[in-house]
């Protein structure tokens, strides 16, 4: 069996083609269509939809008749927080603001305490223009003409389906801040303070869910059966640590980039209200549950190298000059800001201390932190991390590897996988169709240096007690 995992991300939206009986993968990508406006980015589900057809298209057009005919599953994934206001026959009514656009109704919904990111602000900015007869984006429409709404990944697969069903998977209703985790039903009260009536309310279904099969026409364009089911994969970000091969309690997932988010899965939540900066939410499996918490370390990264003076500094030459350079900084400390806090303070810089040694105190820092956040989750959750599965351009880094495999409470491993997201989409494709969990994919496994681990010990007690200070 062939299955199709398509990936609507931030910049690039790729069709990823996963042979279940060879291995074999094939990739395309288009640029994920963006509008630019005086309120900034916004985003055209139909433009969306076309640039996923497109991609689907040029994928199966290198196929044979026989290899078409193998065709059996199209899992979708895409950003969070993204959504799509319909009218009664179900077409877009348009475009929506992106899911990083926080600027649009991002203060009512921090006055709401809710997070500026969540799709209830982009709701309730929705709500304000259209009642208030704005003529951008959304034309002549009233508020009365918004049938239903949905997520972005909810209405592409929906449209490959043709269902007429446009319901959102739990994990994406995770991000919308209208969403109960815990009961995986909808808090009517808090969408309706958006403006919307609850009666706007799309169906949920949990993730891994097959809304439909594709539609004829579709099927017809393309060369492939009727009988290929469109499932809907979830969160692009869970959908990475799903392709990676995170999928049991306590394995906790690394997605390394300029946010460095730590998320744990578990079988259950933890009782109780949880910390502000900790995330909740449903995992892409359809049955576990996931806690985050992120770090700034890509930025804090790229910040620190060009204050430096260090961008030109190719990757093998940054990790010799690391790996020279002692545990321990020779006392220099550098500790981050947590969450989406891009500060950081660097404490106990020796005066001839050199610019690789204050670049080791970022990557020893930025570790510690990572180590006190994973502990963080350990001790809300009660349950022990297994296994630490990373992903990402940083973690391919021999420096990033070296340093972090020694600051972990658990076996460290690295994923080379490219395209996690989209790959986990069309596995998560494939156990709904089978209704057996995909294979889990290789992932490189970092050994310690025993005789190492007291000075990196040290290295962590130096951080809290500098975390401490810092926090005081």
């Amino acid at each position: 069996m062939i299955f199709l995992g398509v990936d609507i991300g931030t910049t690039r939206t790729k069709v990823l083609l996963y042979d279940a009986e060879t291995g074999e993968r094939r990739v395309v990508a288009r640029p994920t269509p963006v509008t630019t406006s005086a309120d900034g980015d916004l985003r055209d589900a139909d433009e969306t939809l076309a640039a996923v057809v497109d991609g689907i298209g040029e994928v199966v057009s290198a196929l044979s008749s026989a290899e078409r005919a193998r065709i059996t599953g199209i899992g979708v994934t895409s950003l969070s927080e993204e959504m799509v206001l319909l009218d009664t026959a179900g077409a877009s009514l348009g475009p929506m603001p992106t899911w990083y656009n926080q600027s649009l109704g991002g203060a009512a919904a921090a006055a709401a305490g809710l997070d500026p990111s969540f799709s209830w602000a982009k709701l309730h900015w929705a709500f304000e223009r259209i009642a208030g007869s704005a003529s951008q984006p959304f034309g002549d429409v009233g508020p009365a003409e918004v049938a239903t709404v949905t997520t972005l990944n909810g209405y592409v697969a929906d449209r490959l389906a043709a269902a007429g069903r446009f319901a959102v998977d739990h994990s994406h209703a995770s991000r919308t801040g209208f969403f109960d985790v815990r009961t995986a039903q909808w808090h009517p009260e808090v969408f309706r303070r958006t403006g919307w009536p609850e009666s706007l309310l799309p169906d949920l279904v949990p993730t891994a869910t097959s809304i439909g099969v594709l539609a004829s026409g579709l099927a017809g364009q393309w060369g492939l059966p009727d009988s290929v089911r469109i499932t809907l994969a979830g969160h692009d970000h869970f959908c990475g640590a799903y392709g990676i091969g995170v999928r049991g309690d306590g394995e906790l997932y690394v997605s390394a980039g300029t946010s460095e988010a730590h998320c744990l899965i578990v079988d259950r939540l933890p009782d109780g209200p949880l910390p502000a900066d900790v995330g909740a939410g449903r995992f892409v499996d359809g049955t576990r549950f996931y806690l985050h918490r992120q770090l700034p370390s890509g930025h804090l990264y790229r910040h620190w190298r060009r204050l430096l003076g260090l961008e030109q500094e190719t990757a093998e030459q940054e990790a010799t000059a690391i790996a020279a350079r002692p545990i321990g900084s020779d006392g220099a400390v550098l500790v981050p800001g947590f969450g989406t806090d891009t500060r950081s303070w660097l404490l106990g810089v020796p005066a001839d201390a050199d610019e690789h040694t204050i670049l080791r105190a970022l990557f020893e820092g930025l570790a510690s932190a990572a180590l006190h956040v994973d502990r963080a989750l350990t001790g809300i959750s009660g349950a022990e991390v297994t296994a630490v599965l990373a992903a990402g351009v940083p973690c391919q880094s021999p420096a990033w590897q070296q340093v972090r495999a020694h600051l972990t409470d658990a076996p460290l491993s690295i994923s080379h996988e490219a395209e996690a997201p989209a790959l986990g989409a069309a596995l998560i494709a494939q156990s709904a169709v089978s209704g057996t969990p995909a294979p889990v994919q290789p992932s490189t496994l970092v050994d310690p240096d025993p005789a190492l681990l007291p000075a990196y010990r040290s290295v962590y007690d130096r951080f809290e007690r500098a975390l401490s200070g810092v926090a005081g």
